[in-house]
C-alpha cells in the first residue's frame, strides 16, 4: 500500500512542478498582476503554498481513498464465492501477518465473522499455546520469516463458547519478488474429531496396559502363592517335584551331579507342647532362613512337611553337599531366641548323591530321607550320607525308605 502511495505521490510532485513552472512562466510574460509581479517573496510563499497545500491535500485522499479500500473490491465475488466452498479454512495474510482474506469456513471454525477478523492478526485470535511460545514460532509466521513451506502443524485453538479445537495448519508463503517475501497463505483444517478419538484410543490403551501390568502383578501373587510355602517363604512341596523334573530333564548323564538333602528339626514335638505353636513357627521361620542362607543358588530349598526340609544342589559334589550340610547343621544349633533364651534346637541331616545309583527323584528323596533315618537314630543333630553302610543297612531294614 505504502509503494502505491509513493509512486502516485510522484505524479503528484510532479504536477506540483508543473504549475510551479507555470506560476513563473506568467511572471516572465508578464501575465502575472502588477501587485505580485515585484513582490518575490509573495510570490515564493504562494510556490510553497501551492506546495504544501497540494502534497498535503493529495495525502489526504489517497488516504481516504484506501481508508475505503476494501477486500471484496480487491477480490471478485466468484473467486471470493469458490474460496468459501472450501470445506477447510483459508486465511490470506499480509507481510504483517494480518488477515487480509478469511473464507466462510475458517470464520466458522473459530466462531468470528469475516468483517472482524479483516486486518487483525492471526496471532491474537485465542490460541493456546505455551508460556514460551512467541509469535514468531507460529507455523505462519516460520513461513514467512524462513520462506519455505510448513505441513500439518497442530495448533489448539479456544473457541468462544469455551470449547477446545485442533486445528492442522499449512502454511506456505507467498512471494512478492524473488527477493521479497509478500504474505503467507494458510489452512485451517478442523481435526478435533480425530484428536480426540485419539486421545480416547490412547486412554483405552493405557487401560488396558494398567489391567495387563495388574493382571501380571496378580499372576506374579498367585505364582508366589501356588509356589511359596507361606510361614517359612521356602518352596512348598509341589513345587520343589515340578522343579526336580526340570533339573533331572537337563542332567548330564555322563557326570551327573545333583546331590539331595533331608532335614529334619530334632524334638519339634516337644517345643511345641513346651512352648506353643507360635514358638515353634519361629523356630521353623528361623531354621528355614538358616538354610536359604547356607544353601545359596542354585539351590533350591522346600519345606517338605511339618518341621522336615528337602535341599536340592544341582552341580554339587558329595563333599560339597556334605559340607555345606554342616555349616547348616551348626547355625541351628547355634541360633537362639530373645523370648526364650534358654531354647535350644538341632537338627538332623541325611545326605545323597546321584552316584549312589537314584534312578528318578523320587528314589534320589528316599535315600536321603532313610540317610536322615539314621542320624535321628544315631542321636540327632549330625549330618549322615547314604554311602555310609549304617545308610544302607537302614534302607535295606526299612525296605528302601520309601518315603511317605
Amino acid at each position: 500500500m505504502l509503494r502505491i502511495y509513493f509512486a502516485s505521490l510522484k505524479v503528484a510532485v510532479a504536477i506540483v512542478c508543473v504549475g510551479i513552472s507555470l506560476i513563473l512562466g506568467s511572471k516572465f510574460l508578464g501575465l502575472m498582476p502588477t501587485s505580485l509581479h515585484d513582490n518575490g517573496r509573495t510570490i515564493m510563499r504562494l510556490i510553497a503554498f501551492f506546495i504544501v497545500g497540494g502534497i498535503a491535500a493529495y495525502t489526504l485522499l489517497v488516504v481516504r481513498l484506501f481508508g475505503s479500500f476494501e477486500v471484496t473490491q480487491v477480490v471478485t465475488d466468484r473467486v471470493r464465492q469458490s474460496l468459501d466452498a472450501l470445506a477447510e479454512g483459508l486465511v490470506i495474510l499480509d507481510d504483517a501477518s494480518r488477515i487480509v482474506l478469511a473464507n466462510r469456513s475458517f470464520c466458522d471454525t473459530i466462531g468470528l465473522k469475516s468483517e472482524d477478523l479483516v486486518g487483525r492478526r492471526l496471532d491474537s485470535l485465542g490460541w493456546v499455546c505455551s508460556r514460551l511460545a512467541t509469535s514468531e514460532d507460529f507455523p505462519w509466521a516460520r513461513a514467512m520469516s524462513e520462506r519455505k513451506r510448513y505441513i500439518d502443524q497442530l495448533m489448539r485453538y479456544q473457541h468462544p463458547d469455551g470449547s477446545f479445537r485442533f486445528l492442522a495448519i499449512n502454511a506456505s508463503p507467498v512471494d512478492n519478488n524473488a527477493s521479497e517475501a509478500g504474505g503467507v497463505l494458510a489452512t485451517f483444517r478442523d481435526v478435533t474429531a480425530v484428536e480426540e478419538h485419539r486421545a480416547e484410543v490412547e486412554r483405552l490403551l493405557q487401560m488396558l496396559r494398567n489391567s495387563r501390568e495388574e493382571i501380571s502383578n496378580k499372576n506374579r501373587e498367585l505364582q508366589v502363592l501356588a509356589t511359596q510355602d507361606a510361614l517359612t517363604g521356602c518352596l512348598n512341596r509341589r513345587a520343589l517335584f515340578d522343579q526336580f523334573d526340570l533339573i533331572w530333564k537337563t542332567l548330564n548323564r555322563a557326570q551327573p551331579m545333583l546331590a539331595c538333602l533331608m532335614v529334619d528339626n530334632d524334638h519339634f514335638k516337644q517345643v511345641n507342647d513346651t512352648y506353643g505353636h507360635h514358638v515353634g513357627d519361629e523356630v521353623l521361620r528361623a531354621v528355614a532362613r538358616i538354610l536359604r542362607e547356607s544353601f545359596s543358588r542354585p539351590a533350591i530349598v522346600c519345606r517338605y512337611g511339618g518341621e522336615e526340609f528337602c535341599i536340592l544342589m544341582p552341580g554339587a559334589s558329595v563333599s560339597e553337599a556334605i559340607e555345606a550340610a554342616e555349616v547348616a547343621r551348626q547355625a541351628v544349633a547355634e541360633q537362639s531366641f530373645d523370648d526364650q533364651p534358654e531354647l535350644k534346637i538341632s537338627a538332623s541331616i541325611g545326605v545323597s548323591h546321584l552316584q549312589f545309583g537314584a534312578d528318578d527323584p523320587q528314589s534320589l528323596i528316599n535315600q536321603a530321607d532313610c540317610a536322615l533315618y539314621v542320624a535321628k537314630h544315631q542321636g540327632r543333630n549330625r549330618v549322615v550320607v547314604y554311602g555310609e553302610p549304617e545308610a544302607k543297612s537302614a534302607a535295606r531294614a526299612e525296605e528302601n525308605c520309601v518315603c511317605i
